[in-house]
């Protein structure tokens, strides 16, 4: 896997598409940048973004209207959450003031020393967390218990993970912009995808060994994994918290459709499609199922820009 590899707009197939615009225009602070037909199923896709100009002129979520969605197990494989990386704390700390005015409630809050966290729900239950890294190079005290894997002493982990100091958080604001806050005023990026997965060990080895992402932890005992590219803290994480030896991922299902991931050039492209004979790779893209089913479009950044 490339080190300069990022991470595009997943797509979320849902049922109500007016309920979800209204919780992502309304709530969210984003806006409508396309609309079009699949041909291929015969249903609509709305993409997302946002008011200020998206980095790379991308959308940052696309959502399939699919009326007839099927609906997930408790068990399923999946979407745990998609994380949106904003560019600093201020711009963390003026989202959480506008989407909290806005009404829509946050389900948890977190400093898990690398970065600072925000969690909620959308309308149709699909995981999001907004996030903004803290600096490199305070990062070696988590990177330092990540490399312990399954030896982690699980009281070191927990104490990484601390309680968001919203006093500081909310310093990084003049009055004025706690009084007007905006969301995402700088915008933001895809900067992780959390998947649930019934296996985790076998999804681990494909996430390493096929698509050729480092492990940055493999913590076995809590059931939970992270991998990236490049010496990020995570660009997947894999948990099995409610999905341990459960229902993989159905085509037709409500929820996550695909993660994208996008790869400097052509020549990235085909060197990682050589791991992956049986896949179809067209125009600069590669479409890849992970083992419980899930769908990964890998594409070249010169055909993201073509389209």
């Amino acid at each position: 896997m490339s080190d300069d590899m990022r991470l595009g707009a997943p797509m979320l197939r849902v049922r109500e598409i007016e309920a979800m615009l209204r919780f992502y225009s309304n709530d969210s602070g984003l806006q409508i940048n396309k609309k079009y037909h699949d041909p291929s199923d015969d249903l609509d896709i709305v993409e997302l973004g946002f008011k200020t100009a998206p980095k790379h002129g991308e959308s940052i979520l696309v959502l399939k209207h699919d009326p007839n969605a099927k609906e997930t197990r408790h068990d399923f494989a999946g979407l745990y959450h998609y994380a949106m990386l904003v560019p600093d704390r201020r711009s963390l700390a003026s989202t959480y003031l506008a989407i909290g005015i806005s009404g829509a409630p946050f389900e948890g809050f977190a400093d898990h020393t690398v970065s600072e966290s925000l969690y909620l729900h959308d309308v149709e239950r699909n995981g999001i967390e907004i996030y903004a890294d803290r600096p490199r190079n305070t990062w070696g005290r988590f990177m330092e218990q990540m490399k312990k894997g399954d030896s982690v002493d699980p009281r070191e982990f927990m104490a990484l993970n601390k309680p968001l100091d919203f006093d500081s958080l909310l310093r990084e604001l003049n009055k004025n912009e706690r009084d007007k806050p905006s969301p995402f005023p700088n915008g933001a990026r895809i900067g992780h995808m959390h998947l649930r997965v019934t296996n985790l060990e076998r999804s681990v080895r494909f996430y390493h060994e096929r698509l050729g992402l480092d492990i940055i932890g493999n913590l076995r005992s809590i059931g939970a994994a992270f991998l990236s590219a490049g010496g990020y803290h995570h660009h997947i994480g894999l948990n099995t918290w409610h999905s341990l030896g459960g229902s993989p991922h159905k085509q037709g299902e409500a929820g996550l459709e695909h993660l994208k991931i996008i790869l400097p050039d052509g020549i990235a492209l085909k060197s990682l499609g050589s791991q992956f004979p049986e896949s179809p790779q067209d125009d600069g893209r590669l479409v890849i199922m992970d083992p419980d089913g899930i769908r990964i479009n890998v594409e070249s950044a010169d055909s993201t820009l073509r389209t």
